[in-house]
């Protein structure tokens, strides 16, 4: 088989089980990464590495995958892998891509750093040091960045839709690592960056989260171009939302269900007041979904980027950015909501 020689390092729920999710199967075409290298012909998977024998077997039996164990370098030394997808959690990252002397390019599973440790202590800088030594480029799978329509808002369909942002209100759960980094990088996709944040409430153990040691808590991030951004926290186990309202000075959009749905809502004359206008929040049109082909769109960009012949659409310096946001508002809180400046 052509192609370049992919390992999958962590083979999990974001690797594998989500395929599984007839519910998730309904709107997206590829729901895991084993979904999208089964299926796209630039990449020829050859091997996984998994510390639990139920996850080899998994992509063994399920997957075909040749090579599976426990042993990195033994299934390095069979695979001489030229991809690397890292799907297992902070850690040993930077250590696993050193070990891969073949490397065209990676793609790694946020957050880069474990909650705590750090920019500098974190394994995000000691990845991104081993890459930098050898050029070698790294996607981060922030999804949104590679889905149709949310690249088109990003490139002035916001403005066409809503003008300026006059206000901006999110909702996350799961950790502000994990979902609430989600929504911190969306954001930063559709209004450019931050220069402050701010926590705006009490920091907590996000409950039930998938990643050991997130937390929950409201915060603002004010964006170099104006707009202050308001996120609060939800609990999943209640029920699940990631989405954002953006009330801009011309209409309103409104990425809901996780981004599964978006809608927009137009200016009209005011209908209680003679000469005012108003937000037809009850007049919503909904704009085309495009999440199904999300992942494979950035294993695209992946082959592309690997080749030369493109640059990043996620790259491994805007994650570090995200990380130091997260740093910020942490550290925020840690200050009784003191505002954080991030230039």
């Amino acid at each position: 088989m052509s192609g370049l020689r992919t390992l999958v390092v962590g083979f999990g729920q974001v690797a594998s089980g989500l395929t599984r999710d007839a519910r998730m199967a309904q709107y997206f075409d590829y729901a895991s990464h084993a979904a999208v290298l089964a299926a796209h012909p630039a990449f020829d998977w050859q091997g996984v590495v998994d510390p639990n024998a139920a996850a080899q077997a998994d992509a063994r039996d399920t997957w075909g995958v040749p090579h599976c164990g426990g042993d990195l370098d033994e299934i390095i030394a069979k695979v001489r892998p030229e991809i690397a997808i890292l799907a297992a959690p902070p850690g040993d990252r930077a250590k696993a891509v050193a070990a891969m002397p073949d490397l065209k390019a990676v793609l790694v599973e946020k957050p880069l750093n474990s909650p705590g440790t750090g920019e500098r202590n974190g394994d995000g800088a000691a990845l991104r040091a081993v890459c930098a030594e050898r050029n070698l480029p790294v996607l981060v799978n922030y999804w949104r960045r590679a889905d149709r329509l949310f690249q088109a808002l990003a490139a002035g369909g916001l403005a066409e839709h809503v003008g300026s942002p006059q206000a901006v209100f999110g909702l996350y759960g799961n950790g502000l690592a994990n979902n609430g980094g989600h929504l911190i990088d969306f954001l930063r996709m559709l209004l450019g960056e931050v220069v402050a944040a701010q926590a705006l409430g009490p920091d907590e153990t996000a409950m039930g989260a998938p990643i050991t040691g997130d937390r929950h808590l409201p915060f603002a991030l004010t964006f170099a171009d104006g707009p202050v951004a308001t996120l609060q926290p939800l609990d999943f186990r209640r029920y699940r939302e990631v989405g954002l309202d953006i009330w801009g000075d011309g209409g309103r959009l409104s990425i809901v269900q996780e981004g599964l749905v978006t809608r927009l809502f137009p200016l009209t004359e005011n209908r209680g007041v003679t000469g005012e206008n108003e937000i037809a929040s009850d007049a919503g049109i909904e704009l085309e979904r495009t999440v199904a082909d999300s992942l494979y769109r950035m294993y695209d960009n992946l082959a592309k980027t690997a080749a030369g012949s493109a640059m990043p659409w996620s790259p491994l310096e805007s994650a570090l950015t995200n990380e130091r946001i997260i740093e910020a508002i942490l550290r925020s809180a840690a200050e009784d909501g003191a505002r954080q400046s991030l230039v």
